[in-house]
């Protein structure tokens, strides 16, 4: 064990080094309370023993700074008084102390003691050793929110290493508005009683080392102690659980080929914009001559050119705009707030002439001309239902490639609506 001796009798300490030694101790001699103090802080040691009655400060007083420095592991402090020094071990025992030594030593004593400090310092190696490979993060703050512990998971979870953060407010983990929040919630609940997240577990924002924001889970419990009050947060980094959610919903409402929104999405849209009283146009388009691409240069050309038809419909309408696959080579597309009609049917005609535009397929220089029939339908609650505002828009489509296809029709035109 490494351990820091405070005895200021050179005659007492010279027959007990020597004892420490040859039982292959590594220990570090002070003669004064102030000393054991600096020595603790310069290199924090495994066991201290520390006579009461020294100059500069005495061991009462360096008892009390040394327990005061905390730390990641318990230290245990062995102080060393006269056997008819009552008050002083009181006094020690009250400083922090964990256990005490009559003068003068018992060798015998004194090396059972210090077992029994080992085996309690093996135990707690143990403990944090299990702490540390745990998968959660295990932060542990003071009242003031002062972080008091930070394991191994922790580190790899925020970017920091333990002695970055120790003695830190714990905010310096968390992305605003929650960092300047968090001292005022701590207060308020010590103040209050009333928990958000504390005795409950709820996803919240972490923020790294490197800035980056993260979703994660959170779990508080408080504890009440020697040291006072402590509350022990469990953190567990939900990033990939959260994309993959993400992953999972953005599959259900979107296209796998083009990435555009798909039926599902449209619904929703559409459901949205009745049930808020909102209103505007629904271009169903469906094109002309796909099926011949499809035939003659196979499928991998037909989705290149419904992915390219995609796109060209995504850059010819404004960022509000709503643009859907349906399947096949059936597209949607939603104007909202268009008032006018004569609006919807501009921007009708300019998507089929962006669509017509001769497009190049699998890499060559075969070109085909695509065309596009689009039924136009008006959006608001007196149209009635989502499904009767899609077949008004999709009878105005086939009126469109009756009329000779590459044309736009108004539902109310032919009295679909």
């Amino acid at each position: 064990m490494r351990i820091l001796y405070a005895e200021d009798s050179p005659a007492v300490a010279a027959h007990i080094l020597a004892v420490l030694a040859e039982q292959g101790h590594r220990v570090i001699h002070v003669m004064d309370g102030r000393a054991a103090v600096a020595a603790y802080q310069a290199e924090p040691p495994d066991l201290v023993l520390m006579d009461v009655v020294m100059p500069e400060m005495d061991g009462i007083e360096a008892t009390r700074r040394i327990k005061a420095l905390g730390g990641e592991r318990w230290v245990p402090l062995i102080i060393m008084t006269g056997l008819s020094a009552t008050n002083e071990l009181l006094a020690g025992f009250a400083a922090g102390a964990d256990d005490y030594l009559t003068k003068p030593i018992n060798l015998e004593v004194l090396d059972a003691r210090i077992q029994a400090m080992q085996r309690i310092a093996t135990m707690q190696s143990s403990l944090i050793g299990v702490l540390d490979n745990v998968y959660e993060g295990i932060i542990t703050i003071n009242a003031q929110g002062v972080m008091l512990a930070f394991n191994k998971a922790a580190e790899r979870i925020f970017g920091y290493k333990a002695a970055e953060v120790m003695g830190a407010n714990v905010n310096m983990l968390m992305p605003n508005p929650y960092r300047d929040e968090h001292d005022g919630y701590l207060a308020r609940y010590q103040a209050e009683g009333t928990a958000h997240i504390i005795g409950k577990g709820r996803q919240v924002s972490g923020r790294r080392k490197n800035g980056d924001i993260f979703p994660m889970h959170l779990a508080v419990t408080e504890v009440d102690g020697r040291r006072g009050r402590t509350f022990i947060g469990l953190v567990r980094d939900i990033s990939e659980e959260v994309a993959a959610r993400e992953r999972i919903e953005y599959l259900a409402s979107h296209d796998s080929l083009t990435c555009l929104p798909n039926r599902v999405r449209l619904n929703e849209v559409l459901d949205t914009m009745l049930g808020s009283g909102q209103t505007g146009h629904l271009l169903f388009i469906d094109l002309d001559g796909f099926k011949p691409i499809n035939d003659q240069l196979g499928h991998e050309a037909g989705d290149q050119a419904l992915i390219e038809v995609a796109r060209r419909l995504q850059a010819t309408l404004q960022a509000g705009d709503f643009v859907g696959r349906l399947g096949g080579d059936e597209f949607v597309v939603i104007l909202p707030q268009t008032t006018y009609d004569t609006t919807a049917l501009s921007i009708a005609r300019s998507l089929i002439a962006s669509i017509s535009v001769p497009m190049s397929l699998l890499a060559t220089d075969i070109s085909r001309r695509l065309g596009a029939s689009i039924g136009i339908a008006p959006i608001s609650a007196a149209q009635g239902s989502r499904t009767m505002i899609l077949t008004a828009a999709d009878h105005a489509m086939y009126e469109a490639k009756r009329q000779g296809k590459g044309q736009a029709v108004l539902a109310t035109a032919i009295g679909s609506t």
